[in-house]
């Protein structure tokens, strides 16, 4: 394959016949690489129009050109630009209305911050509005000023705060919360008694006498059980998604749940790990695996970033725009942890160049990051990948140009032409 600029057809690459999917995972920022830090401008309306705009059109342009998916994710308060995305639901619908065969996600709901009934109804709701697009994300979320207030009447606060007491309460919210949204969606009438929540509570008259006539979960007077509507349009529920590294108690539960794990690390060893321990734990409650797979019942799901122009040193330039979110906001929040390389000792550094060096960072032509994928396919057997896009802190002209070279370019290669 020639990199200087020639370009020749690739053979597809296939793993049993099945196409290996590609989705982007979106922090929605409203100011460039090179204003984000100086102002708060989260709080400039006609900025965050432009953002929308500006993602319109990258919706419409990867459905045209043969993506999988778009994620966001749930962050609020963000005045200081970087991610203003306090609501992805809302966003899934108004994209899947521009795009016909686009999937719609987050990454992720932030569970604590939610009333179960409400998220559960609110998903089956933009199930049926996305035409049966959604994908589901499940998070704990990390940032203590979202978490911190928006579920304080639970007492819960964000994870990673290496406080056993608050992680632990954490972890208990997220599993309750889970569950009720689990009986929302595919039981009929139904009643819960949680640690923090009770459906319905003790004592709650309803004295109507279609509901009595009906059998709508009601006795002598009294609401005892209880059914969310609608159910989402996807059956049992819309396909679910964790982030995490490589931490074993996410890990085992979304195995447990059916929710596929999408994993950060840099290092193949830990991302080996990963899917592996995943195929163990996920073969305990019956569902076998192989090595790599993707399903919408659950499997893995590996995540870089990705930058592709029509030289390198278009490419890097676009990737280094993108970087800043790493640089001047995540890694305050320890994500570059995900990035250590096999054998790197102390801090890891929060630069551009540990991004690249770590190999987290797919960046190039067409034909070289098709070589660099191909790579990860030939070791680690993955079926789905997503790669943050940085919209907003990069200029718009080069957020298209990676979109579709990458479409019309590379993800036909790794298509399934006999499925075709």
């Amino acid at each position: 394959m020639d990199l200087r600029g020639g370009r020749r057809a690739r053979e597809p690459v296939r793993q049993g016949g099945v196409a290996v999917k590609f989705g982007m995972f979106y922090p929605v920022a409203v100011a460039s690489e090179a204003e984000l830090g100086k102002g708060l401008w989260g709080l400039d309306s006609s900025r965050y129009a432009n953002t929308i705009d500006e993602l319109r059109e990258q919706a419409i342009c990867a459905d045209e050109t043969g993506w999988t998916s778009m994620m966001f994710a749930e962050h609020h308060f963000e005045i200081e630009g970087y991610h203003v995305t306090p609501n992805p639901l809302m966003l899934n619908v108004y994209l899947a209305q521009h795009t016909k065969r686009l999937r719609q996600g987050q990454m992720g709901l932030v569970l604590p911050n939610w009333n179960p009934l409400r998220l559960a109804e609110d998903i089956a709701m933009a199930d049926h509005l996305t035409g049966g697009r959604l994908d589901i994300g499940l998070s704990r979320g990390y940032q203590p000023r979202s978490v911190g207030v928006m579920g304080q009447h639970y007492h819960a606060n964000a994870a990673g705060t290496g406080r056993a007491e608050i992680e632990a309460t954490n972890r208990r919210i997220v599993e309750e919360w889970f569950e009720v949204m689990r009986r929302s969606w595919t039981e009929d009438l139904w009643d819960f008694e949680g640690e923090f929540i009770n459906v319905p509570p003790r004592g709650l008259q309803w004295n109507h006498p279609i509901s009595a006539r009906l059998e709508a979960g009601v006795r002598n007077g009294a609401l005892h059980q209880v059914a969310t509507v609608p159910k989402p349009r996807q059956w049992p529920h819309p396909p679910l998604f964790t982030t995490l590294t490589q931490s074993p108690e996410t890990l085992n539960w979304s195995a447990r749940i059916g929710s596929s794990v999408v994993t950060l690390a840099a290092n193949l060893d830990i991302v080996r790990w990963v899917f592996q321990s995943y195929m163990d734990e996920a073969a305990k409650h019956g569902r076998e695996l192989r090595f790599g797979e993707y399903s919408t019942g659950g499997g893995v799901v590996l995540c870089r970033n990705l930058a592709v122009g029509r030289t390198h040193e278009e490419a890097m330039e676009t990737a280094r725009q993108g970087s800043a979110f790493w640089t001047h906001w995540l890694g305050e929040f320890g994500f570059f942890e995900a990035l250590r390389m096999k054998g790197q000792e102390g801090p890891v550094p929060k630069t551009f160049e540990q991004m690249v060096e770590s190999g987290f960072q797919l960046v190039g032509t067409p034909d070289a990051v098709g070589e660099q994928i191909q790579r990860l396919k030939e070791e680690l057997d993955v079926e789905y990948m997503i790669f943050i896009m940085y919209g907003g802190i990069t200029e718009q002209k080069r957020m298209l140009e990676t979109i579709r070279l990458f479409g019309e370019e590379v993800i036909p290669s790794f298509a399934d032409k006999a499925a075709a």
